[in-house]
């Protein structure tokens, strides 16, 4: 079965390949929106103006807040949601017209637009109006105006990348769609930009990064990175690599994996309203979790070296400082680079503020619409199989050369896949654990840890940031703030 109509998810798989190509050889493609940030935005765009289109045609609400195009409503909506999502693309992504063109005259033959002008045309309106809305993206996300000082938890260049660039130094500034910022607590012993202190939290935090994400893995040493754990720094990897692209498409097909299992089992259940903005939505969280990560990761009371940095420069109040050491780092699939750190700083983890602000809109909506529950701590019964590209049995690791097994991983729950999503990037050794999640203390502050259920999240890392865009959207999609209270997050 086929989530939102076959002529709709032509286009919901196409933004998803176009991410792909966007990151492959620059002889498919030369990179118009690399980087997590961009890819966001542009998947954003394209997915908020599908359901837009589709919505105002038929008479329902859009989601962005943009001028309704002559024609438009009454149109037909197949069509105009084709095409203005057809059209964001074309103008996200310049260097993939010879593959967008003919995308476009491969639909019509499949699905006969005769007589639809006017619905194509508008809809094309509405996709060039959501591109004009970002008409600065482009000179914001080259901006990498950054003063990297050598103070303490101040981010700068990792000594085995001395020619890292600083991605996303002011993205922070772009113009959300729809999710104002919201407030964000500071990283453990960050008192100001230029206060710092010990504390037993960052201590704890950088033990465990120090063991489970060192280059190389010590099989039967206490404490250090198992096996398992390897998988799962790199199977939620998505780190920008040739034909992998970055985490929200990642996101974006964990979301279609769990839609397309719930049509097959419950044909019906969701109509392609319904489906398109869960979709939507998902794809507008992203784009705004993007922007308001980017802002807390270069705010200056927020700003957090990486391990790299971090760990062999440490105060030895709060570790043992260790030169030399290195990270697994973030996975070079398909090519032959390692120990590689992002280019941009650590807190809050940008994995898990995507990830989170997906999967979260996901468990809500799903639960409003009686399709899945919560029990008394907020975990969800949304279980899940799911094949990473990372693991798919044909991408290569960069370390061996060889193609990586093929690996199903099986989750029980979305909040599952929303911790292990966020600890991944301890075992890989570029975040530290507070980055991305914490547990809720006895005094109510957030803590080392990582909680069991929703209702011990601690209100420090991405995981929290992520969930509370998540459930301003929802809102907009008609989940009720009961459900949302449910959700514990």
């Amino acid at each position: 079965m086929t989530v939102a109509s076959p002529q709709l998810r032509f286009w919901i798989d196409m933004a998803g390949e176009c991410v792909r190509r966007d990151h492959t050889d620059k002889i498919i493609s030369p990179g118009d929106q690399r980087g997590p940030f961009l890819t966001a935005r542009a998947l954003g765009m394209a997915l908020a103006v599908l359901h837009d289109a589709n919505a105002i045609a038929v008479g329902r609400a859009p989601l962005v807040n943009l001028p309704v195009p002559a024609g438009l409503a009454g149109s037909h909506p197949i069509v105009a949601a084709a095409a203005a999502c057809h059209e964001v693309l074309l103008r996200r992504y310049p260097g993939q017209q010879r593959f967008l063109a003919p995308a476009w005259a491969n639909w019509t033959e499949l699905y006969p637009t005769v007589g639809t002008q006017v619905a194509e045309a508008a809809g094309r309106a509405l996709g060039q109006s959501m591109h004009q809305f970002g008409a600065n993206d482009g000179a914001l996300g080259a901006d990498m105006t950054y003063n990297d000082g050598p103070a303490n938890y101040r981010h700068r260049r990792p000594p085995n990348q001395p020619t890292q660039d600083y991605a996303g130094a002011v993205w922070g500034q772009a113009p959300e769609l729809v999710v104002p910022r919201p407030p964000f607590a500071q990283p453990p012993g960050r008192v100001s930009a230029t206060t710092v202190k010990p504390t037993d939290h960052y201590k704890a935090d950088f033990a465990k990064v120090a063991l489970k994400g060192i280059e190389h893995r010590k099989p039967g040493v206490a404490g250090h990175r198992t096996l398992e754990e390897e998988i799962i720094g790199i199977f939620w990897g998505y780190d920008g690599p040739q034909d992998l692209g970055t985490p929200p498409r990642l996101y974006l097909q964990v979301v279609l994996e769990v839609l397309d299992a719930i049509e097959a089992r419950m044909p019906g259940k969701l109509n392609v309203g319904d489906e398109l903005a869960i979709i939507a939505g998902v794809g507008i969280a992203m784009a705004d979790a993007g922007i308001h990560a980017w802002h807390y990761k270069y705010s200056e009371d927020h700003m957090m070296w990486r391990p790299v940095i971090g760990i062999p420069n440490a105060d030895p109040k709060n570790g043992k400082p260790q030169p030399g050491w290195l990270p697994l780092g973030r996975p070079d699939t398909n090519g032959t680079e390692t120990a590689l750190t992002p280019d941009f700083p650590a807190y809050p983890s940008g994995h898990a503020t995507f990830g989170a602000a997906a999967f979260q809109l996901l468990r809500l909506v799903l639960v409003e619409k009686g399709l899945a529950k919560f029990d008394a701590e907020g975990v969800d019964n949304v279980g899940f199989d799911f094949v990473s590209d990372e693991y798919d049995g044909r991408n290569e690791d960069p370390r061996t050369r060889l193609p990586r097994d093929l690996i199903t991983r099986r989750h029980a729950s979305l909040w599952q896949a929303i911790v292990e999503n966020s600890v991944s990037r301890v075992y890989l050794g570029v975040h530290w654990e507070f980055d991305g999640i914490t547990v809720k203390g006895p005094d109510g502050k957030a803590a080392f840890g990582v909680p069991v259920t929703p209702k011990e999240l601690g209100d420090i890392g991405g995981v929290w940031l992520g969930a509370q865009i998540a459930n301003v959207l929802a809102l907009k999609l008609g989940v009720s703030p009961t459900t949302i209270n449910k959700s514990c997050m």
